[in-house]
């Protein structure tokens, strides 16, 4: 009689943990366990799907593999001290794939215990790509309108005040006795200023109204050889010496001829602007795979860590002037044709900007996206 009622909660537990484990597998939440050191003991099919590991994989490697470098340490210092203060933590995170990508993530931490013993942490990661993407949507949406109300209220008043700056110096010059040397030197002044108000007024309406991406098959060489003459007095008059290398048969792709050479002519103008003394510019591109890749490298002072994580935020600057605008835009250009763009960065020793373009738009072709050499050079 023992031995039954034995047999039977045995059997009872055995059909508990194999519906557990079921709803572990089958759960939409990345789910995964690990030890005290957060190695990786368990992952269920949600977790390898969102990270691309396969399940052999992951097993045995230690989740700072899924750190996409852009959390602090003393983010991670605060978050266990949340964990072990209050036995949950519970966050957006920003973490990363197996191919490089990043995944923004809803991310849940809780310690588990074993007869009051602390054995390892579950967590659960909810992927929130498409919340970000609204969010960021409505961001963009909402600073164009802003931007194209500011451009219009100053607009209107440039232009009087241009126009009457113009007609006074044709009045001045009707008057004798008047300093007329002077008084058109002032008027000068103020004729910059407007002019270089305008051109301000002017990216703000351009940025407010940034047309969808049109992309059509094409050459890439052929707008990177136009940018590149384009600019040929321009650099060859600030003392930058220029190296510009292209990878031999370069495949055609799906991309908008005039929304990439801006996003290029912003960096590269960037790029000058770091290297006011004169310097080296290198223009280069490559093919991982199916992948095109666009590298932009100077020789400036680099960027400081405390501003690379702003410079594609709309409005952010260091400049005295300036609307903040180029870096934002380029973004943007390049978020619409399904491409990345990253920057590394030494102070010191320049810059580095990658562009990378997709052949086509599945996820499989993607998956060297973080094989890329930006240091080449």
């Amino acid at each position: 009689m023992i031995m039954s009622t034995t047999a039977e909660k045995n059997s009872q537990l055995e059909k508990r943990l194999n519906w557990l484990y079921s709803a572990f597998q089958h759960s939409t939440d990345a789910i995964l366990f690990t030890d005290l050191n957060g190695n990786i003991i368990e992952a269920n099919q949600a977790f390898t799907d969102l990270f691309g590991w396969a399940h052999e994989e992951i097993i045995g490697k230690n989740t700072s593999i899924l750190r996409s470098g852009k959390t602090t340490k003393e983010f991670y210092k605060h978050m266990w001290e949340e964990i072990n203060k209050a036995g949950r933590w519970k966050g957006e995170i920003v973490n990363r794939r197996k191919d490089g990508s990043e995944v923004p993530v809803l991310l849940t931490i809780t310690p588990i215990y074993v007869n009051d013993e602390k054995i390892g942490y579950m967590g659960v990661e909810i992927d929130i790509s498409e919340k970000k993407n609204f969010e960021k949507t409505e961001r963009w949406a909402a600073i164009g309108k802003m931007a194209a109300k500011v451009a219009h209220e100053i607009r209107n008043p440039l232009s009087s005040i241009s126009l009457n700056a113009e007609l006074l110096q044709d009045e001045i010059g009707n008057y004798a006795g008047v300093d007329t040397e002077e008084a058109m030197t002032l008027l000068k002044a103020i004729s910059a200023e407007i002019d270089r108000v305008t051109s301000l007024t002017e990216e703000y309406l351009q940025f407010s109204r940034l047309p969808e991406s049109r992309p059509v098959r094409g050459n890439l060489h052929h707008v990177l050889e136009e940018l590149v003459e384009f600019l040929s007095h321009e650099l060859q008059h600030k003392k930058i010496e220029f190296e510009y290398q292209v990878q031999d048969n370069l495949p055609a792709l799906h991309f908008d001829r005039v929304q990439i050479r801006r996003a290029l002519l912003n960096i590269i103008r960037n790029a000058i602007e770091a290297m006011p003394k004169g310097g080296k510019l290198k223009l280069w591109t490559e093919q991982k795979k199916h992948q095109v890749v666009i590298h932009v490298a100077d020789t400036g002072s680099g960027i400081p860590d405390d501003v690379i994580e702003k410079i594609f935020d709309p409005f952010f600057t260091t400049k005295d002037f300036g609307t903040g605008l180029g870096l934002a835009v380029v973004q943007q250009i390049i978020d619409e044709h399904g491409g990345q763009i990253s920057c590394r960065t030494r102070v010191g020793a320049g810059t580095t900007f990658s562009i990378i373009l997709f052949l086509d738009e599945t996820e499989g072709d993607k998956q060297d996206a973080n094989k890329i050499d930006p240091d080449r050079r």
